[in-house]
């Protein structure tokens, strides 16, 4: 058993407070009350709770009433160091529409109806400028897809965070029928994998993107790409598209997707096996869809494998869905022929891996 250390007691005599500790309380709430008619703008008829309780509350009563067998979908995400490039271009207008895509895309990639959305944003000091902005933008992309922004968090953390440095996460719920769930256990050998273009990086390899312009080619937020007409800074923050409506419209008319595969961390590469069964493989043609000029750049500028840049960034597809061949040509007239490209198709094998082709 451990000795009491005897010695000699130090007593403070110079009172400090919480906001000499670095966390200023008045701050966040202030952020928090200058955004709260946007967030109550997203609020409909099953959102019990206001702004500020313990716990955000929906009623499902009316909701599952519609449902056979309801299943209820979550999912968590955030901007990564997007937020960075954000910040460099002063400029949050569409960070919390990046956040709000992000998650309602991946429950959306179950077949399901994204409802409620949290946040959560942290820095080492919270600029209330900075921190409405963001929840505005959250909330303005939830009102647009219909989800209410029931709650969030914010919080001030001196010493766990770099000056100026933010931290933004998401959760959204959902709601699918049990018989509707779209898990690709019915994927076989022959199905076609059709692509969905993505605007941009939309929230996956910025940690890269940003080392490779800022820094080794020492370029700025306001100098443009080789087609000498795209601005870096806006290109970097072109907004994660949103997926998840249309996803939503595609099921509620009938056609049932085989497959959807959100195309975030790890590319196709890592995504697309997600979702589809042991004993088959992907094969994805390359060069079946157009380069947008970010990533032209990407393939222009850095010295990586072919896998390695599909593993690291979505290259131009930021969904795919994998359908029977029989359902192709319904799916491009629905979407479009600009909106939807045969990128690959499934095979035996016994992988479960992606291989990429040129031709």
């Amino acid at each position: 058993m451990g000795k009491l250390l005897k010695g000699k007691t130090t007593i403070m005599k110079k009172k400090i407070s919480y906001k000499d500790a670095g966390v200023d309380i008045e701050k966040a709430d202030h952020a928090i009350a200058s955004s709260k008619e946007v967030i109550q703008s997203t609020f409909n008829k099953n959102v019990l709770s206001s702004i500020g309780g313990f716990g955000a509350m929906y009623s499902i009563k009316d909701i599952v009433s519609l449902y056979d067998d309801p299943v209820m979908v979550q999912s968590i995400d955030g901007v990564g160091t997007k937020m960075a490039v954000a910040q460099k271009c002063n400029n949050f207008d569409f960070i919390g529409y990046d956040l709000v895509n992000a998650c309602c895309n991946d429950v959306a990639a179950t077949g399901a109806k994204p409802l409620t959305f949290l946040d959560y944003i942290a820095s080492s000091s919270l600029e209330p400028k900075t921190v409405s902005e963001i929840i505005s933008s959250v909330a303005v992309e939830c009102k647009n897809l219909g989800v209410s922004l029931v709650g969030g968090e914010t919080a001030e953390m001196p010493g766990t965070y770099h000056t100026n440095e933010y931290d933004l996460v998401g959760i959204a719920t959902g709601i699918i029928e049990r018989k509707n769930i779209v898990d690709g256990s019915s994927v076989k050998e022959g199905d076609l994998i059709m692509g969905i273009p993505s605007n941009g990086l939309h929230t996956n390899g910025y940690s890269l993107a940003r080392k490779l312009i800022f820094d080794v080619l020492n370029l700025g937020v306001d100098d443009v790409l080789s087609d000498q007409k795209t601005v870096i800074g806006n290109a970097l923050l072109a907004p994660h598209k949103n997926y998840s409506q249309m996803i939503n419209t595609l099921i509620e008319s009938g056609f049932h997707p085989k497959s959807l595969a959100h195309i975030t961390g790890g590319g196709l590469v890592d995504n697309v096996p997600r979702v589809f069964p042991g004993g088959l493989a992907a094969q994805i043609n390359i060069n079946s869809w157009p380069k947008i000029p970010i990533f032209q750049f990407l393939i222009e500028n850095l010295d990586l494998r072919t896998s390695e840049l599909y593993r690291t960034f979505n290259m131009g597809i930021g969904l795919t869905i994998i359908v029977s061949p029989s359902q192709k040509d319904s799916l491009i007239k629905m979407l479009g022929e600009d909106g939807c490209y045969e990128i690959g198709t499934m095979v035996t094998d016994s992988s479960k891996q992606v291989y990429l082709n040129d031709k």
